[in-house]
């Protein structure tokens, strides 16, 4: 497995990556992908990958900012999704230590995650990488009309 810069070539198959976990309907508020320049516009150039296999992408991970004010410029918000058909082969652990050690490096020192309870394979991944739980909102946001809870995860870098 390789590691690479998540470029606009990547998008297609990161949407397509994405449009599996929002039909799966228990791990993304969103309800369809978006197009390549709005994702590109929300999440930081540097701090986005894609983990590679056999020429094929199975997996992705990227940080957006959480707030545009400056002295939030190293709170970020994490994205890693993986492949259906390649879950459960280590490629989540290999995208966050990665993503963890290139924005260490960038001068982020904090990575939120927001993550719905029930996803607790998410859940076991962060906290084995020191994210801790800071609490569960509840009623955060509806999905197709229903109310999902969110679980508010941080890791805070030790270095910075």
């Amino acid at each position: 497995m390789e590691i690479q810069k998540l470029e606009q070539k990547h998008y297609p198959y990161v949407a397509r990556i994405y449009q599996q976990a929002i039909d799966a309907g228990n791990i993304t508020l969103a309800t369809k992908t978006s197009s390549w320049k709005d994702w590109d516009k929300d999440h930081l150039e540097n701090m986005r990958f894609v983990a590679i296999e056999n020429n094929t992408i199975i997996g992705w991970v990227a940080l957006s900012p959480v707030l545009q004010r400056t002295g939030y410029h190293g709170v970020t918000e994490l994205s890693i999704y993986i492949d259906q058909d390649h879950q459960g082969k280590g490629i989540g652990k290999v995208l966050m230590q990665h993503i963890i050690d290139t924005s260490e490096n960038a001068g982020i020192w904090t990575i939120m995650s927001f993550i719905f309870p029930e996803n607790d394979k998410s859940i076991l991944l962060h906290k084995k990488f020191g994210f801790k739980l800071l609490g569960t909102q509840q009623k955060a946001a509806q999905l197709n009309g229903i109310w999902m809870d969110n679980c508010i995860l941080e890791r805070r870098s030790a270095l910075i």
